[in-house]
């Protein structure tokens, strides 16, 4: 079975595909396009560039970037869940197949019960990752969590975390598994706010974002650009310094986490056994 995701390059959220689903599916993983099925799972991937060939199976996927799949993707699909009712409904599918994003499977791989010894951690959007960022995150007190670093560094970091904060959504998807309370920000104008809104409502909760200055790795080479720059430097730093010590920090029930885990297990469990047949 052929695995879509993205692969540009290294970023959580996507590499949790491959992290996770050998957990999960019996059906042997491939990276290379070729299989009669396709497995298009963890990512915003429901648009115009899904596969051309192939049965596509769709569990867990998210609509968000481009335009909706076409006529003859969703022909070739086979949707077991998706991961919010924004997502069913841009499709036009049953409410019902909004379960959740499979990345709260997490809960069930992961040690939730980790010695906390990081107090707060900060998980930017991959896009955002720099050295520059890090230093900032060490002048405010809060750990920095590099969104492209390996799974299981991510993970145990923020297991490690007595609270979260983060503009990478499958950072605060990998907090409510974990039972980390986390708190949502925007960073930069490429966040995806629908995305977090159709995961949280599959999660019976709402998003309220905090914002952060924009940080770039380099910065403008003029007098005017490296004034702003320190500027808002100095401004990241203790705006974020001040959020690690705040109360707007979000964790929902354990009650509906393991609702939509049992959800997500049962079309796992016909998944397997209907591949296996």
């Amino acid at each position: 079975m052929y695995l879509y995701r993205y692969r540009k390059r290294p970023n959580f959220g996507d590499e949790l595909n491959d992290y996770l689903w050998p957990r999960f599916i019996q059906a042997p993983m491939e990276i290379e396009p070729g299989s009669d099925d396709v497995l298009v799972g963890i990512g915003t991937l429901l648009n115009e560039r899904l596969p051309a060939l192939g049965r596509l199976h769709i569990l867990g996927t998210g609509y968000g970037y481009g335009r909706l799949p076409t006529p003859d993707a969703m022909r070739r699909a086979k949707v077991h869940f998706v991961r919010g009712p924004l997502t069913a409904k841009a499709l036009g599918i049953n409410p019902a197949l909004a379960i959740s994003d499979p990345g709260i499977l997490l809960h069930r791989t992961e040690d939730i019960d980790r010695k906390k010894d990081i107090d707060c951690a900060f998980m930017p959007h991959h896009s955002m990752h720099s050295d520059r960022m890090t230093s900032l995150c060490e002048k405010a007190g809060v750990h920095f969590v590099d969104p492209e670093a390996p799974c299981e560094t991510v993970i145990d970091q923020i297991g490690r975390s007595r609270r979260l904060i983060c503009s990478a959504m499958h950072g605060a998807i990998t907090a409510e598994a974990l039972r980390v309370p986390w708190m949502p920000v925007i960073t930069n104008h490429e966040i995806l706010e629908n995305k977090w809104h159709d995961w949280a409502m599959s999660m019976q909760t709402d998003i309220h974002f905090r914002k952060l200055p924009t940080i770039w790795g380099h910065t403008q080479p003029s007098l005017r650009g490296r004034l702003a720059s320190r500027l808002k430097a100095s401004a990241f730093s203790r705006m974020l310094a001040r959020m690690a010590t705040s109360a707007h920090f979000q964790l929902g029930p354990d009650a509906i986490l393991e609702e939509r885990l049992r959800h997500i297990e049962e079309k796992l469990e016909a998944f397997n056994s209907h591949y296996s047949d």
